[in-house]
């Protein structure tokens, strides 16, 4: 009976210590959860060049033969796409989104996809809303500095940038603050 009693009161001690790291991993997961709803709302940096730093100089052409240049005339949606990245795929749908209610119409998006020309097919969808820009030899990729993909800018008229992501969802339109160039 004696050997009966312990292994109630070990078992029962087992199961209370079990519940308590239970009730912790909890807590801990919670807390998890409001730091990465905190990052989502803010919007997640592009592997790339940061906020306010200026975007090299280019001239490339996008696929109606326009010039393409870091000179704009007013705020500008940028948004940098591989056709072999899974994430791309998925953000891509999210970007035609925002790039259909950006000031301005298509003059001011650009939809940039890596890769030889038959890549643009990749960004079809998105010709109605932006302009598409194959950068087959990384003209754009070098002067933006980027490192992954997907890779969404806000380019302001000073060549800077004043916002940088990887979910289009979080672009905060013309609410973005104008910024100057970072003295180096």
């Amino acid at each position: 009976m004696s050997v009966l009693v312990a292994v109630v009161v070990l078992s029962s001690a087992v199961c209370a210590f079990n519940t308590a790291l239970l009730v912790a991993v909890v807590r801990r997961l919670r807390y998890q959860s409001e730091l990465l709803s905190e990052v989502e709302r803010q919007g997640v940096p592009a592997r790339a060049l940061s906020r306010g730093d200026a975007v090299r100089d280019f001239l490339v052409h996008d696929t109606q033969g326009r010039p393409v240049t870091p000179d704009v005339p007013a705020a500008t949606l940028v948004g940098f796409f591989s056709p072999t990245c899974a994430s791309c795929r998925r953000e891509r749908a999210r970007f035609r989104a925002v790039a259909a209610g950006w000031p301005g119409g298509p003059a001011r998006v650009l939809a940039v996809v890596t890769g030889p020309d038959a890549s643009a097919r990749f960004l079809a969808r998105l010709e109605p809303v932006a302009r598409i820009v194959v950068d087959a030899d990384g003209t754009m990729r070098r002067a933006f500095g980027i490192e992954g993909f997907p890779a969404i800018f806000v380019l302001a008229e000073s060549g800077c940038l004043s916002w940088t992501g990887i979910h289009a969802d979080s672009v905060p339109g013309l609410s973005a603050e104008p910024v100057a160039p970072q003295a180096r």
